[in-house]
């Protein structure tokens, strides 16, 4: 039993830095498709299944402290530790009886007596709490299973795979080889085609299973606060690349009944459950501004996410491949440690060489491939000119960019943007950067605008700039000053979790201060008399 805790000590640990990293690219990979999400959570759970990782040298994975016990009993054991700044070594243990990861042990000697009883000791009562952690989220599982099987008992067919039942708060899918859509019986009607949409989305990725395999992973690793954190995230992503799935072709307004449909069936906050996959169980303020706001990812984002899979599968799913090992063994293997330790060391040499190797490769390369990208550039590019100055103008990549150009405070001001998007015979954007032409008749970049949505079109007033979204609205003008284009006056609206608004504004003094509702709803109304959205042009037009 020792040794089964201590390995899943060791694959938790490891998956714990992918989770890190997964957590991190959620937030810089806030544009693309949310199923990227799902598939880098599936690397963390490969990770926690996994005993046996592949090494590799593009791993980066932190390096490691291995404890082997080879011979004997713990008591009879000596810890060897190889001398620090030694860099990545690597050692084969023999017939090791148990493993532990450890971190950042240094002694600065080479042999060092050291106690192991105390490792036994905690991995024989880690392994009875942990024993005991998995039967009681066993027993969770099954008791909130039962109980939602009892809810449904009385459920009547409605067709296909569609039950409807009095018990049900919110629609959910229950069951794995023959998965069931359970709807209320209370639902309104003109709610069923986006509630149905949405759980047959799950049941096509499969998401009854994903979603309990998951709970196993947890249930396997539960004394890791991380997995939790993981788990919570995870289910939060199925239901928003479901959603994702569900309105990819649906209009704006349809976009808001579905998510008025959300917010009909949200459902309080509730224990880390199993199941079912229920419509409106998680995350329910999120999705519904995800929802709102949704747009196609460009070709761009989607190669990006791409790109970012595979680094993240190749760097995070291996170990690396030459380790420091601390080695536990009795007097015996006192000899045997020291000559392997030697031969580490001289390996250790060869590998840093080749690194470095490696390192001048890698520069030379990614001084060919920048050069490359400059000569693209320069052939996919098109000058848009100022009417009144055969010299002004600025690059433009062709098919990929919309531009508007206009006068404030007697400055040209020129727009370009690559989020355009049609609307009837306008064209409009939701972000663009600013740029002005200098003395020379070269273009400059003095800021640049980014709004909440395509239900939020970048707009110009007599003041400024107008960039809003569903829950803010920000003024921006040129600073006399700096000559840049700055934020001249914001109102924002915020709710707690218990859906409470607080307001902020910009005061004179460019700090944020609170506010109060009227004056959010009078700058809302002064938006609405005095803005118009802007009205773009693609090259091919501007021609």
């Amino acid at each position: 039993m020792n040794r089964i805790f201590s390995t899943l000590l060791t694959m938790s640990i490891g998956a714990a830095w992918l989770i890190l990293i997964v957590i991190l690219l959620r937030l810089l990979l806030k544009q693309a498709p949310k199923w990227v999400n799902c598939v880098l959570w599936g690397f963390v759970g490969l990770r926690l299944v996994c005993p046996f990782v592949p090494e590799s040298r593009f791993s980066l994975m932190p390096g490691a402290f291995r404890m082997q016990n080879r011979y004997g009993s713990a008591a009879d054991l000596n810890f060897i530790q190889t001398p620090a700044g030694a860099g990545n070594l690597s050692q084969t243990a023999e017939d090791a009886a148990g493993a532990a990861w450890l971190t950042g042990i240094q002694t600065g000697a080479a042999t060092t007596g050291f106690g192991t009883e105390w490792i036994q000791q905690f991995l024989s009562v880690g392994s009875v709490l942990w024993l005991i952690g998995v039967g009681v989220m066993l027993g969770y599982a099954v008791y909130s299973y039962l109980r939602v099987r009892r809810q449904v008992s009385e459920a009547m067919w409605l067709r296909e795979n569609l039950w409807i039942c009095d018990q049900v708060k919110s629609p959910f899918i229950l069951g794995l080889f023959r998965p069931r859509i359970y709807l209320s019986s209370g639902m309104e009607e003109a709610q069923l085609p986006y509630v149905i949409a949405h759980e047959q989305a799950h049941l096509k990725r499969g998401d009854q299973w994903w979603k309990p395999l998951g709970f196993v992973l947890l249930m396997i690793h539960w004394c890791n606060p991380l997995i939790w954190v993981a788990y919570i995230l995870f289910c939060r992503d199925l239901e928003l690349a479901c959603d994702e799935s569900a309105v990819r072709d649906l209009t704006l307004e349809e976009r808001k009944s579905y998510s008025y449909a959300l917010l009909s069936c949200s459902m309080q906050r509730r224990l880390v459950t199993v199941c079912p996959l229920a419509f409106g169980e998680v995350g329910v303020k999120k999705r519904v501004k995800e929802v709102l706001n949704y747009k196609k990812p460009s070709f761009w984002i989607l190669l990006t996410a791409i790109v970012v899979c595979v680094i993240v599968a190749v760097c995070f799913l291996t170990n690396p491949k030459d380790q420091t090992t601390v080695i536990l063994t009795n007097e015996a293997g006192n000899s045997t440690a020291g000559a392997a330790t030697n031969a580490a060391l001289e390996q250790a040499a060869a590998k840093q060489e080749e690194v470095e190797q490696l390192k001048e490769s890698l520069a030379a390369q990614q001084e060919s491939l920048a050069a490359g990208l400059d000569a693209a550039k320069q052939e996919n590019t098109a000058w848009i000119y100022q009417e009144d100055s055969s010299y002004s103008g600025f690059f433009a990549a062709k098919g990929y960019v919309a531009y508007a150009q206009m006068e404030m405070d007697g400055i040209s001001i020129f727009l370009v943007s690559d989020g355009f998007y049609q609307d009837g015979d306008h064209t409009y954007a939701i972000s663009c950067n600013v740029y002005c032409v200098g003395e020379d008749a070269a273009p400059f970049q003095i800021g640049s605008l980014e709004s909440g949505g395509t239900a939020y079109p970048l707009a110009i007033g007599a003041d400024g700039f107008y960039v809003t979204s569903g829950h803010s609205i920000e003024v921006y003008a040129i600073d006399a000053a700096s000559g840049k284009l700055g934020l001249a006056r914001s109102n924002t609206e915020v709710y707690d979790e218990n859906g409470n608004a607080a307001y902020y504004r910009l005061d004179s003094q460019g700090q944020t201060v609170e506010s109060t509702e009227e004056e959010y709803i009078k700058e809302w109304d002064r938006y609405s008399k005095a803005a118009s959205p802007i009205e773009f042009a693609t090259p091919e037009e501007g021609k």
